[in-house]
């Protein structure tokens, strides 16, 4: 069996929601990191997982390369000082990453604070992180992929 090389990154996009209160500050979060899946051989296709905290693990029939390691995208949420904010990620089948290859989708969005929420610090900023899982098809073509996906926050 041939196996080939690709190496996966995926960008994130900047989003800026305004809060309803007439009071209130703007809240802003802004992207510091893009999200990366790293180096990998496709095989006959499965996935690859990038938690929160970074960690990378593979599914099915894809073999990790190590000198391409995967990173979490990470962002710095800011407003209004020890503010509640949810956190609205994008659904499965949304997010393609295109390359030389066959689209590649991202589902399985996940985000450290979760979800449901984080709340801003005293001085009005939290770090955001977010994974995803990479849908890596059967004999994925090798080469670079990019993508880009939106991540919303609103105060509570």
């Amino acid at each position: 069996m041939k196996r080939k090389w690709a190496a996966i990154t995926a960008g994130a996009l900047l989003a800026t929601l305004v809060a309803s209160h007439g009071w209130a500050q703007e809240m802003v979060i802004q992207n510091n990191r893009g999200l990366s899946f790293g180096s990998f051989v496709a095989g006959s296709g499965g996935s690859v997982a990038v938690s929160p905290s970074g960690q990378r693990s593979a599914g099915g029939d894809v073999l990790l390369i190590r000198s391409g390691e995967g990173i979490a995208a990470e962002f710095t949420v800011t407003g209004d000082t020890q503010a509640t904010y949810t956190i609205q990620l994008p659904g499965d089948d949304f997010v393609t990453l295109t390359g030389p290859g066959s689209d590649m989708f991202i589902n399985a969005f996940t985000s450290a604070p979760s979800g449901a929420g984080g709340q801003l610090s005293a001085g009005g900023s939290q770090s955001l992180t977010v994974g995803g899982t990479l849908n890596v098809g059967i004999a994925q073509g090798p080469g670079d992929y990019a993508g880009t996906f939106s991540v919303i926050v609103n105060y509570n």
